[in-house]
């Protein structure tokens, strides 16, 4: 039966027993009698039976419920007792259920919340090696420093007991650059085809990534160390662009473990290496170009001005030698002192060829510079010489290094071909750098 029915149920027995109980009474101390005395005292009886069952139903839980939630409020493990027969039974099981559900619900968030804490952590962790690796490249100077430096990381991180380093050369040859650990020189080779080893296969691989292997290389480790680190190789592979780099190479005593954080991780390591080494490579590609391209610019500057002038000489000093041999003094006076003219020519002709190839590039910009090598041509050459500057610039300083040197040229023409008696120059920001002359 319901709560509610018990309820009215209870409601109307009382109701209709209070007038019978009063009236029994009434005639009971009216005309005191055996008869009425049962009949009082069995009404008597069903009142106190009805209070029972009122208590039991009602008062009792209502009391049960009052005491939980006091208790709840300092203890969340406090329970309804639902064990006994009442109408309150089915909610107190209600109530615990709900509890126990909550309580769940509570330890699974504590859980979660915990794994987030340590995936953050890790995270953190993982950015702050991150950002000492890219500091630590920024700061080396050598490939070799570069490998041995994080091979030592590698190791540290995974717990491998050896490993080795290989750069790809362009000779398709991956040279040795950098071993730790236990290796045995005998039998381990510093350059070996990319294609003769299995590190070498695992690098030129087209889906090259961070891998964990049964196999070793004792071209790698040498065959004594080879059995030691016979568990499994590590390898981390260096590719810029679909171009294979290097590759690091971990062996272990041990098997290792290696979750995917952990490998994510070391992928962008690895990553950030290549880019350092595509970088350098390039680096040293401009400067070879740049010197190549410094060769030919003397080149042509010797072609231009001191060679003409060398063949203008050879070609006087075989007239001379002619008029000599023929007897004819007169005219070997004049050719002497165009010899001479032609000498001071070449010779000036090398000093403006060494200071082109020495800018003088002021420390305070390409301002100062310009003003400097206009001075120094207008004291020399004796030519009104005027440099207007407009606007602020922003210059590298390989830019300015271009400009200087195309000012050199041009006053150097001028000195030589042009006859000019003014000379102006005008090197403006806006709209966008130009150097007029």
């Amino acid at each position: 039966m319901s709560i509610k029915a018990k309820f009215y149920l209870y409601l109307l027995a009382t109701i209709i027993l209070s007038p019978l109980l009063f009236r029994q009474m009434l005639m009971f101390y009216q005309y005191p009698n055996i008869v009425d005395g049962a009949i009082t005292l069995l009404v008597l009886f069903v009142y106190l039976g009805l209070y029972l069952s009122i208590r039991n139903d009602f008062l009792s839980p209502f009391g049960d419920l009052q005491k939980w939630v006091n208790d709840y409020n300092i203890d969340q493990s406090a329970r309804l007792n639902d064990k006994q027969k009442t109408t309150f039974q089915p909610v107190a099981t209600a109530i615990n259920h709900l509890i126990d559900e909550n309580q769940y619900l509570y330890d699974d968030m504590e859980d979660i919340l915990h794994k987030q804490v340590q995936r953050l952590s890790k995270k953190t962790a993982s950015l702050k090696t991150l950002y000492s690796v890219s500091s630590k490249l920024n700061s080396m100077y050598s490939t070799a420093e570069l490998f041995e430096y994080f091979l030592d990381m590698f190791m540290k991180m995974t717990l491998a007991s050896s490993g080795a380093a290989r750069s790809l050369g362009n000779d398709g040859e991956l040279h040795l650059v950098a071993t730790q650990g236990v290796i045995d020189a005998k039998g381990q080779q510093n350059s070996v085809l990319n294609s003769d080893c299995f590190c070498g296969e695992v690098a030129m691989a087209q889906d090259a990534f961070v891998q964990f292997s049964i196999h070793n290389c004792a071209k790698c480790v040498g065959k004594k160390s080879a059995v030691k680190a016979n568990v499994g190789t590590i390898f981390i592979p260096l590719r810029y662009h679909g171009k294979t780099l290097g590759i690091f190479n971990l062996f272990f005593d041990s098997e290792p473990s290696l979750s995917f954080d952990e490998r994510a991780l070391l992928e962008s390591i690895a990553d950030n290496i290549a880019i350092a080494l595509d970088k350098s490579r390039l680096d040293e590609e401009t400067k070879r170009m740049e010197l190549s391209q410094e060769g030919l610019f003397l080149s042509q500057e010797i072609h231009d001005s001191l060679a003409q002038t060398i063949y203008s000489l050879k070609l006087q000093a075989t007239v001379l030698n002619d008029m000599l041999k023929q007897g004819k003094p007169a005219g070997a006076g004049e050719k002497v002192a165009s010899l001479q003219r032609s000498i001071t020519q070449a010779n000036q002709e090398l000093r403006e060829l060494m200071c082109n190839f020495r800018v003088p590039l002021d420390p305070k910009g390409i301002e100062v510079s310009l003003e400097n090598l206009v001075n120094r041509f207008k004291t020399e050459e004796g030519i009104a010489t005027y440099l207007q500057i407009e606007g602020k610039f922003d210059l590298s300083p390989e830019t300015e290094l271009q400009i200087m040197r195309i000012a050199q040229e041009v006053l150097s023409n001028i000195r030589k071909h042009a006859k000019a008696r003014n000379v102006r120059i005008l090197f403006s920001s806006q709209p966008h750098c130009q150097l007029l002359i």
